[in-house]
């Protein structure tokens, strides 16, 4: 029975090509959880500033 012929310099590029694409994904992914998790924090800032500055809650000294 005769071998199949293997193309190693496809299978290479292939899994290079692969894992740039793979690298591009994540980072993607990684940068759109860095920024929600921003707006999430800001968010919650603002809140809490604005629960501190409503007036009629904290009396005065």
């Amino acid at each position: 029975m005769e071998r199949r012929k293997v193309d190693r310099e496809r299978i290479e590029r292939a899994d290079r090509e692969s894992r740039l694409v793979l690298d591009a994904e994540r980072q993607a992914r990684e940068a759109k959880t860095a920024r929600l998790r921003e707006q999430r924090l800001k968010k919650v800032t603002e809140i809490l500033v604005a629960e501190l500055n409503r007036p009629g809650d904290v009396e005065p000294p």
